[in-house]
């Protein structure tokens, strides 16, 4: 049996719900250190997963010569230098989308890794979202002929709501990285991209409806843009639009709906792609329109529809790469700085 990946988490916020659940929980992987700002955060996230090594600052994590993958899961403003150090050491990174503040940011960071000779991939996870990857099955087959119209949208009710902004209030502000499309939209423009190819002539806008969150305490700050439109053509010219929000009362959740000359199929989700399970329908080939099966489940540890499943399936594979193996379907740093080139296209990144 191959002995497990050696793991050294950065950031135990949003890894406490994602990242350190699922590494501890799947066979080929030992989380041997986690490493936040503050010793105290480090030492209970450590006792909380069963993790050897608690560190404070992400630099001595990166040194540590029982690490061999780094996973970035901090706010987006950091990726970049915590990448880096981790590059510079020798080991390979997952770092979380957006994958950098910049183009240049993220094309310095993948540059870095190929030099490098390590892996490095972007944890747009919703790839391996079994409705998804049944869905670019079929396109991929050309049962929906050929594709003419694609039209997504991204309705989540998130900031509207104390409890979100309690957990995630620092996207309120636009110089830690986030927005509705540096977030949301570009998991979903990644999905458009590696179902139906790349995007051109993109144009759109983005906007900050809501200045004002509802936090616990009392009205947050916001100048993060909470809502996003982008026009596109995509593969051999299919229209393609994608519209978003994080601010949405009563929001639906997420819907992709694609159109060819053989059909029609229609995935939606209660929420994100990469936590939520995405049911998948068509009408294909003259047949009335009817619910489709996902592909089967492939990672027993896991329920198909847990939160972190995606997640599970996509770290399944990287395991599988860096033993040397074929692994399918990765983000890569390459793109993750795609979609970057997508959100600056319509909104410029902050240095």
């Amino acid at each position: 049996m191959n002995r497990p990946v050696r793991v050294g988490v950065i950031g135990a916020a949003y890894a406490a719900n994602s990242h350190l659940p699922v590494l501890t929980g799947l066979p080929g992987f030992e989380v041997v250190a986690v490493a936040t700002s503050r010793a105290a955060t480090a030492d209970a996230a450590a006792e909380r997963f069963g993790v050897a090594r608690p560190v404070e600052g992400y630099q001595r994590l990166c040194r540590d010569p029982d690490v061999e993958l780094v996973v970035v899961a901090t706010r987006p403003r950091l990726h970049r230098e915590m990448a880096l150090a981790a590059i510079e050491a020798g080991k390979h990174v997952l770092c979380e989308a957006p994958l950098a503040m910049t183009v240049a940011e993220g094309e310095e960071m993948a540059q870095a890794a190929e030099k490098a000779g390590v892996l490095a991939v972007t944890g747009m996870q919703s790839r391996f979202s079994p409705g998804i990857s049944r869905l670019r099955g079929l396109v991929r087959e050309g049962r929906l002929g050929r594709v003419e119209n694609v039209q997504a949208s991204a309705y989540y009710p998130t900031f509207t709501r104390p409890e979100a902004i309690r957990a995630a209030g620092w996207c309120a502000d636009a110089a830690n990285g986030a927005s509705s499309l540096r977030v949301h939209g570009l998991h979903t423009a990644d999905l458009i991209r590696w179902i139906f190819g790349e995007f051109a002539g993109v144009a759109g806008t983005v906007a900050t409806r809501r200045p004002y969150w509802p936090g616990e305490d009392g009205p947050v700050p916001a100048t993060s843009a909470d809502s996003s439109v982008l026009t596109a053509t995509v593969g051999d010219g299919a229209l393609c639009s994608l519209h978003t929000s994080w601010v949405a009362q009563d929001g639906d959740g997420w819907r992709l709906t694609a159109h060819g000359s053989a059909g029609r199929l229609v995935a939606t989700a209660q929420g994100h792609t990469g936590h939520f399970p995405v049911t998948l329908r068509g009408a294909l080939g003259g047949e009335p329109m009817r619910e489709i099966a996902s592909d089967p489940p492939d990672v027993g540890e896991f329920a198909p529809d847990a939160p972190t499943y995606p997640l599970a399936r996509m770290l399944r594979q990287l395991a599988v790469a860096i033993s040397g193996g074929k692994a399918e379907d990765l983000p890569t740093f390459a793109d993750g700085v795609a979609a970057l080139r997508l959100a600056e296209a319509i909104e410029p990144g902050r240095e």
